[in-house]
């Protein structure tokens, strides 16, 4: 980042390179924030989001001599050379050239920053996978029903988050081990094996069994 654009950039320019040290380290973090970038080690390297970005944009934008253009015209302006006022109009207009041009390609291309979902096991009524939603770990079949809510009473009143990790053990084997559920008949907490007990219904109901081999509803 410090050298790049550096053989396009006026050697009066008052900064050189993309951003500045005060603020580099923030861009970075912006980015690998936002899925564009990962560290692996000392390295920071490109994620599948990041390079179908850069693919995407125009190179006038993701070329560093866009930078040193616009430090050159600064440093014009400092001088007394150039007029700021023409400055900032090229820079709307060139934003207002930029929407018009590519809003309807970006559009098309949409599906490159698609999530991938990662599949958390298979329904245990059409075999289909299941992923994570943002409420509950839903079938991929449309056709199917099967739905485990995150919000469920059941994990509600045995005050126990229900993640991905129960989930998948519950689609894998129709158990989940849990430490510290809460009863709410007897007021304690118990290590226990949560059950898929699965009816076909709309609803999918669970069971626990504590150490005592108790079952309780």
């Amino acid at each position: 980042m410090e050298r790049a654009g550096n053989e396009d950039t006026d050697p009066d320019a008052e900064r050189r390179g993309l951003g500045t040290p005060a603020t580099r380290a923030a861009v970075i973090e912006k980015l690998v924030g936002g899925g564009f970038v990962e560290r692996k080690g000392k390295q920071l390297l490109p994620t599948k989001d990041g390079t179908n970005l850069v693919c995407v944009l125009p190179d006038s934008l993701t070329s560093p001599q866009l930078t040193a253009a616009w430090e050159n015209n600064l440093t014009q302006i400092a001088k007394g050379n150039a007029d700021p006022d023409t400055f900032m109009q090229g820079i709307e207009t060139m934003a207002q050239e930029l929407v018009k041009t590519y809003a309807s390609v970006l559009g098309e291309k949409q599906e490159l920053f698609k999530t991938e979902k990662t599949e958390l096991g298979k329904c245990p009524r059409c075999k289909s996978p299941v992923y994570e939603g943002k409420k509950n770990y839903y079938c991929s079949n449309k056709e199917c029903s099967f739905a485990m809510w995150k919000n469920d009473r059941f994990f509600e009143e045995w005050k126990t988050v229900f993640t991905p990790k129960i989930a998948a053990a519950l689609l894998k084997s129709g158990k989940a081990t849990v430490k510290k559920l809460y009863s709410p008949k007897t007021g304690k907490t118990y290590d226990g094996t949560v059950l898929l007990a699965d009816t076909g219904g709309k609803y999918v109901n669970y069971k626990v069994t504590i150490s005592k081999d108790k079952e309780l509803e």
